[in-house]
């Protein structure tokens, strides 16, 4: 299967080594760009990419990267991906340790909504137990 990983810290870097070993083609992106995942890509084989070709690229997409960072994500990050491709969402919102108050969460909607409406796809929750 592939797999595309927007977030390359403890959860997207875990889950890459894991599906990789599986055997699964993983497609792996950070904000800083794909240069800087060398050495994650050479110890597992997985492909260095930028988020929209991580988003273009995956049959399902993890989306693991701070909530206070979702929307600094391209708004049409997702525009031309098939409705078939499952969206992962593996964050916690943490308003007093990082993330800041987020006000359509501290209003009331699930986090998951609240990145639904971020990405305008959407999302299931998962992996967010992974220290």
């Amino acid at each position: 299967m592939e797999i595309g990983i927007i977030g390359a810290g403890h959860i997207g870097g875990s889950l890459t080594r894991r599906l990789t070993a599986a055997g699964h083609t993983v497609f792996i992106a950070n904000s800083r760009g794909p240069d800087t995942l060398a050495d994650i890509a050479e110890e597992t084989g997985a492909k260095a990419v930028t988020a929209r070709e991580a988003a273009q690229s995956g049959e399902i997409v993890i989306v693991t990267i701070p909530q206070n960072r979702i929307p600094d994500l391209p708004k049409d990050l997702f525009n031309g991906v098939d409705s078939s491709v499952v969206v992962v969402d593996t964050g916690n919102y943490y308003p007093r340790q990082r993330d800041g108050k987020i006000a359509g969460i501290e209003e009331g909607l699930a986090e998951s909504q609240w990145v639904e409406k971020q990405l305008g796809k959407p999302v299931l929750k998962a992996f967010n137990n992974i220290n």
